[in-house]
């Protein structure tokens, strides 16, 4: 199983940050295979998955540490 997330930045600067932040969730290394790139001035998020369980929970942490980021990115 296999899900892309893609997700826009306002410049390539903000890219790289979110870039670096999402390194740490790269953990998945039992049940799931994530990894990210960048692509111009977005980050590109593939995440491959033994099962939709697993697959669920690697795209959840994804998401939650986007959260984070774009909620910083707000306040400044």
């Amino acid at each position: 199983m296999k899900t892309i997330i893609e997700i826009p930045f306002e410049d390539s600067k903000l890219a790289k940050n979110a870039y670096k932040v999402l390194q740490g969730e790269l953990t998945f290394k039992k049940r799931a295979a994530p990894s990210v790139k960048i692509v111009g001035k977005s980050i590109v998020v593939t995440i491959n998955a033994d099962d939709i369980s697993a697959l669920h929970a690697a795209t959840g942490s994804f998401m939650r540490a986007l959260k984070v980021i774009f909620s910083v990115q707000s306040t400044k």
